[in-house]
Protein backbone atom coordinates (compact mmCIF):
# COMPACT_ATOMS: atom_id res chain seq x y z
CA UNK A 1 0.00 0.00 0.00
CA UNK A 2 1.32 3.47 -0.87
CA UNK A 3 1.94 5.89 1.96
CA UNK A 4 -0.11 9.05 1.84
CA UNK A 5 1.65 12.26 2.81
CA UNK A 6 0.04 15.51 3.79
CA UNK A 7 1.66 18.90 3.76
CA UNK A 8 2.84 19.96 7.18
CA UNK A 9 1.83 23.53 7.83
CA UNK A 10 3.02 26.07 10.36
CA UNK A 11 1.28 29.36 11.07
CA UNK A 12 3.00 32.40 12.52
CA UNK A 13 1.15 35.55 13.63
CA UNK A 14 2.52 39.04 14.20
CA UNK A 15 0.70 42.16 15.36
CA UNK A 16 1.95 45.70 15.79
CA UNK A 17 0.32 48.88 17.08
CA UNK A 18 1.71 52.28 16.08
CA UNK A 19 1.02 55.84 17.21
CA UNK A 20 -0.12 57.81 14.16
CA UNK A 21 1.19 61.01 15.77
CA UNK A 22 4.67 59.49 16.08
CA UNK A 23 4.65 58.47 12.41
CA UNK A 24 3.26 61.91 11.43
CA UNK A 25 6.33 63.50 13.06
CA UNK A 26 8.66 61.02 11.36
CA UNK A 27 7.20 61.45 7.87
CA UNK A 28 7.83 65.17 8.06
CA UNK A 29 11.44 64.15 7.31
CA UNK A 30 11.83 63.05 3.70
CA UNK A 31 14.82 60.90 4.70
CA UNK A 32 12.59 58.78 6.97
CA UNK A 33 10.05 58.20 4.21
CA UNK A 34 12.71 57.18 1.69
CA UNK A 35 14.47 54.90 4.17
CA UNK A 36 11.39 53.06 5.46
CA UNK A 37 8.76 52.99 2.72
CA UNK A 38 8.73 51.38 -0.71
CA UNK A 39 8.12 53.83 -3.59
CA UNK A 40 4.68 52.28 -4.23
CA UNK A 41 3.69 52.89 -0.60
CA UNK A 42 4.88 56.49 -0.79
CA UNK A 43 2.82 57.12 -3.93
CA UNK A 44 -0.29 55.52 -2.38
CA UNK A 45 -0.06 57.31 0.98
CA UNK A 46 0.78 60.71 -0.50
CA UNK A 47 -2.20 60.43 -2.85
CA UNK A 48 -4.53 60.83 0.15
CA UNK A 49 -5.98 64.37 0.10
CA UNK A 50 -5.65 65.04 3.83
CA UNK A 51 -2.39 65.07 5.77
CA UNK A 52 -4.04 63.13 8.63
CA UNK A 53 -5.11 60.40 6.21
CA UNK A 54 -1.57 60.25 4.81
CA UNK A 55 -0.11 59.80 8.30
CA UNK A 56 -2.66 57.09 9.14
CA UNK A 57 -1.84 55.22 5.92
CA UNK A 58 1.90 55.45 6.52
CA UNK A 59 1.41 54.32 10.14
CA UNK A 60 -0.64 51.27 9.12
CA UNK A 61 2.04 50.27 6.62
CA UNK A 62 4.78 50.73 9.20
CA UNK A 63 2.80 48.49 11.56
CA UNK A 64 2.45 45.88 8.79
CA UNK A 65 6.22 45.76 8.26
CA UNK A 66 6.77 45.27 12.00
CA UNK A 67 3.96 42.70 12.26
CA UNK A 68 5.40 40.67 9.38
CA UNK A 69 8.86 40.63 10.94
CA UNK A 70 7.37 39.70 14.32
CA UNK A 71 5.60 36.78 12.66
CA UNK A 72 8.99 35.63 11.41
CA UNK A 73 10.55 36.14 14.82
CA UNK A 74 13.03 38.72 13.58
CA UNK A 75 13.29 42.51 13.46
CA UNK A 76 14.08 45.25 11.00
CA UNK A 77 17.57 45.13 9.53
CA UNK A 78 18.20 41.58 10.75
CA UNK A 79 18.38 38.41 8.72
CA UNK A 80 19.15 40.57 5.69
CA UNK A 81 15.71 42.22 5.61
CA UNK A 82 15.10 45.96 5.76
CA UNK A 83 11.88 47.98 5.79
CA UNK A 84 11.75 48.39 2.00
CA UNK A 85 11.89 44.61 1.54
CA UNK A 86 8.30 44.45 2.82
CA UNK A 87 5.54 46.65 1.42
CA UNK A 88 1.80 46.85 1.06
CA UNK A 89 -0.14 47.24 -2.16
CA UNK A 90 -3.83 46.62 -2.82
CA UNK A 91 -5.78 44.05 -4.80
CA UNK A 92 -8.21 45.37 -7.43
CA UNK A 93 -10.93 45.13 -4.75
CA UNK A 94 -8.93 47.17 -2.22
CA UNK A 95 -7.70 44.33 0.03
CA UNK A 96 -4.18 44.99 1.34
CA UNK A 97 -1.57 42.61 -0.06
CA UNK A 98 1.85 42.04 1.48
CA UNK A 99 4.72 42.09 -1.04
CA UNK A 100 8.35 41.10 -0.59
CA UNK A 101 11.51 41.97 -2.45
CA UNK A 102 13.27 39.22 -4.39
CA UNK A 103 15.90 39.01 -1.65
CA UNK A 104 13.29 38.60 1.09
CA UNK A 105 11.44 35.98 -0.97
CA UNK A 106 14.69 34.02 -1.31
CA UNK A 107 15.19 34.06 2.46
CA UNK A 108 11.66 32.78 3.05
CA UNK A 109 11.91 30.13 0.34
CA UNK A 110 14.53 28.39 2.50
CA UNK A 111 11.77 27.80 5.06
CA UNK A 112 9.45 26.15 2.54
CA UNK A 113 6.42 27.34 0.59
CA UNK A 114 4.98 30.41 2.28
CA UNK A 115 1.91 32.60 2.07
CA UNK A 116 0.98 35.77 3.97
CA UNK A 117 -2.20 37.68 4.74
CA UNK A 118 -2.33 41.14 6.24
CA UNK A 119 -5.03 43.22 7.90
CA UNK A 120 -4.65 46.98 8.46
CA UNK A 121 -6.76 49.34 10.57
CA UNK A 122 -6.53 52.80 12.09
CA UNK A 123 -8.75 54.81 14.37
CA UNK A 124 -8.05 57.95 16.33
CA UNK A 125 -4.31 58.03 16.97
CA UNK A 126 -3.67 54.29 16.61
CA UNK A 127 -2.82 52.16 13.60
CA UNK A 128 -2.65 48.39 13.84
CA UNK A 129 -1.64 45.57 11.54
CA UNK A 130 -1.85 41.81 11.88
CA UNK A 131 0.04 39.44 9.59
CA UNK A 132 -0.46 35.69 9.36
CA UNK A 133 2.30 33.79 7.59
CA UNK A 134 1.86 30.12 6.75
CA UNK A 135 4.69 27.82 5.80
CA UNK A 136 4.13 24.39 4.32
CA UNK A 137 6.33 21.55 3.20
CA UNK A 138 5.67 18.01 2.08
CA UNK A 139 6.92 15.23 4.37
Amino acid sequence: MNEITFPRQTFRVGTDVVSIARIAQSISRDSFIKKVFHPNEITYCQSKPLVDAQAASFAARFAAKEAFLKALGTGLFTQGMGPQDVWIEHSPHGRPVLNLSTEAQSLLAKLGHWQADVSLAHDGDIAIATVIVSFSETN
